[in-house]
């Protein structure tokens, strides 16, 4: 990320962007070969026509498909088209999009008539960007200080910059070589796993590649051209694929040597070389006589407060299932729907209904905790006053030594029946033992509902 220029504008007007477009051109002048990505606002793209006539001017493709899917589902084949460098092979899949819908083509003719897609992007612009992330990643920069007033947010982002170029600076004042080192790391990364490219060498500087993963397809590499026949070595100026598994083959060879100046550590060094002026606090800036009265903007904004992350589409990681926001993203998720989980899964030996803490997984080695008893184990009857069936019932529970169930405790009530003699006996055997041999039961153990 290299900035160049900010402004501050009210609202995303036609307006707005010619003044900073002219203001940007004042101070870039206009370089050749220029290119200028924009994103889908057409007030921007009438802007950038207007003022840089010889630009070259692309659209964001992420902006492209978020209208895309709006209307047409389906189509896995325009990230591939838009993502190749040859003609031909963007030719093939849009024949095969244009069969399916042949509306397609007169949507992007009318709406999205820019370069979206690599294979027509001007080979001596060495950027194969498709998307303008970059302003997203600049947005993501200074989002903690966009609240500020506009002369102390000004004032800031000078601040970020200088020291941000003060930073690079210093790295490139420890750089050696000819090519930076994060591109040297791209190329070695690169050279793994070529083993489906057959290299036919024609003579010391070109060759024939073969690719075995995509139907047999074949490449010209001429390495004293720095060309190949896929087009990615002209866009990027680094070597593609199948120059890499030529150069490898060849002894005293630099990967190096192929890459263009564009990457080099000079190239590195001049772009940070100028220096950003301090400057003082406000208490000591001079004072300058304005001939009118120069106020705040009466812009329009929303109730409540502003949003600052941008909201992630569909297709996005980590974003919503809609380009909703956050309150209407969570309304949507609770309006009238029930949360569903599934089992939860063990993942010591993978199976289902515990954790891997805990006691019934057979690998932890965990046994279930046991809880004290209770203090007070005298249940009282819910709902029901001191009466003197309530005070029998509590002098049979204590004063038998065995299990007292319900049948049984109707009956030494007079509720049972005659079928209950046989209890009666064994109530009274079980009395008869003395108290001192009979198992000491706990108060829990007393009465037992079955």
């Amino acid at each position: 990320m290299y900035p160049l220029a900010f402004g501050f504008i009210n609202s995303e007007t036609e307006d707005n962007w010619t003044w900073f477009m002219t203001q940007l051109r004042k101070a870039i002048r206009e370089p050749k070969p220029l290119a200028v990505c924009t994103d889908a606002c057409k007030g921007l793209e009438k802007s950038v026509r207007n003022v840089f006539n010889g630009a070259e001017q692309r659209e964001c493709f992420f902006h492209l498909m978020q209208n895309f899917i709006k209307r047409f589902h389906g189509f896995g084949k325009m990230y591939p088209a838009a993502r190749t460098y040859r003609t031909e092979v963007f030719k093939e899949h849009m024949t095969t999009i244009f069969k399916d819908a042949p509306e397609v083509w007169n949507w992007l003719r009318d709406y999205h008539n820019l370069k979206w897609m690599r294979c027509s992007f001007n080979p001596a612009i060495k950027c194969d960007y498709i998307t303008n992330n970059v302003a997203e990643v600049f947005n993501n920069w200074i989002k903690d200080i966009k609240d500020l007033p506009v002369v102390d947010l000004a004032d800031k982002l000078r601040e970020m910059i200088m020291v941000l170029w003060r930073r690079r600076r210093r790295i490139g004042e420890r750089l050696q070589g000819r090519i930076l080192p994060a591109v040297k790391l791209q190329l070695k990364a690169a050279t793994r796993g070529l083993g489906h490219l057959k290299v036919v060498p024609a003579g010391d500087w070109s060759t024939e590649v073969w690719d075995n993963s995509t139907g047999h397809a074949r490449h010209r590499v001429e390495l004293h051209r720095h060309t190949c026949t896929c087009c990615e070595w002209q866009h990027t100026s680094k070597p593609c694929q199948h120059a890499l598994a030529f150069i490898t083959t060849q002894r005293n060879v630099d990967v190096c040597d192929f890459v263009d100046e564009c990457y080099s550590v000079e190239k590195f060094k001049a772009a940070y070389c100028r220096l950003i002026e301090p400057m003082t606090d406000k208490s000591q800036w001079s004072e300058v006589e304005v001939p009118f009265c120069l106020k705040a903007p009466l812009g329009k904004r929303n109730v409540g407060r502003q949003r600052k992350n941008r909201i992630k589409g569909c297709l996005e990681a980590g974003g919503n299932s809609g380009e909703l926001s956050r309150g209407k993203a969570a309304a949507a998720k609770n309006d009238g729907k029930k949360m569903v989980r599934g089992p939860v899964t063990c993942p010591n030996h993978g199976l289902k209904g515990h954790r891997k803490t805990s006691y019934k997984c057979p690998l932890n080695g965990t046994r279930k905790r046991l809880r004290k008893p209770r203090k007070n184990t005298t249940k009282n009857w819910p709902h029901e006053a001191s009466t003197p069936e309530r005070s029998a019932r509590e002098e049979i529970l204590q004063n038998s030594p065995g299990i007292v169930t319900r049948s049984r405790l109707a009956f030494l009530l007079g509720e049972g029946t005659s079928s209950q003699s046989h209890m009666s006996t064994l109530l009274e055997i079980r009395t008869s033992v003395p108290t001192a041999l009979s198992k000491k039961l706990t108060p829990k153990r007393k009465l037992q509902i079955d």
